[in-house]
């Protein structure tokens, strides 16, 4: 290789990185604003790292006595909780 060709490839190689960049820099903003909701959940279990602690405790040992009422109220959570967000999606649209 010449030194032209190799001026030509280092300018290709930089371009590709260049465009590579931006597009990871798009993905980035994408991902972020899919995980927002879930970041906002996980700082505020984190910023009381006591109550989150004894209420994780509480539910385990709950679990553990009664495994079958852990199962009912876990579905009746999740069951309200796809209410809410279908509601919420629903007046959005609007």
């Amino acid at each position: 290789m010449n030194k032209q060709q190799r001026e030509l490839k280092k300018n290709l190689l930089l371009q590709r990185i260049t465009r590579q960049r931006s597009e990871l820099a798009q993905g980035r903003q994408a991902w972020l604003e899919q995980t927002q909701s879930f970041d906002k959940g996980w700082l505020a279990l984190t910023q009381y790292p006591i109550i989150t602690a004894t209420g994780v405790g509480i539910a385990i040992v709950y679990g553990l006595r009664h495994p079958r009422k852990l199962i009912l109220w876990s579905r009746r959570a999740l069951g309200i909780w796809s209410t809410v967000n279908f509601v919420k999606s629903s007046l959005n649209s609007k």
